[in-house]
């Protein structure tokens, strides 16, 4: 709980209300019975339905988003082909951490060059890298 405490800067009693509230709405599990707890956290994803469309905006799918602060390539990415393509990328960019696919073979399926398919996979990996358990 320190480093939830440390993390956010907020009282100790702020963050076990924050954490009562979390395991009530099942979003977290407590794994161990005994002090000092801990906790395992459920991945959250938000489907949006509009107009017969269907997206579903993910953690990764945040924190690529997150990363065109430092990642021009991705900012370039997302004004070209807007949100839904950088989604589409990022499955993509999973794979490509994978080895199951290759930036030649996304270039075709996202009608890409494959410059330009090489320079968004290799800016999505690290996002692609760390949130690779989640999928699972």
């Amino acid at each position: 709980m320190s480093d939830i405490v440390d993390a956010l800067d907020i009282p100790q009693g702020t963050a076990y209300d924050y954490v009562q509230k979390l395991e009530t709405a099942g979003l977290l599990e407590k794994t161990r019975d005994r002090r000092p707890y801990e906790y395992d956290a459920e991945p959250i994803a938000l489907t949006l339905s509009a107009a017969e469309e269907t997206a579903t905006i993910t953690p990764a799918l945040i924190a690529a988003v997150a990363r065109r602060e430092v990642d021009e390539d991705i900012d370039v990415y997302i004004d070209r082909h807007g949100l839904d393509g950088l989604a589409v990328a990022l499955e993509y960019a999973f794979e490509y951490v994978e080895g199951t696919v290759n930036h030649r073979i996304a270039a075709r399926e996202l009608d890409l060059s494959p410059l330009e398919a090489e320079i968004i996979l290799q800016a999505l990996e690290p996002v692609a890298t760390e949130y690779t358990d989640d999928r699972r």
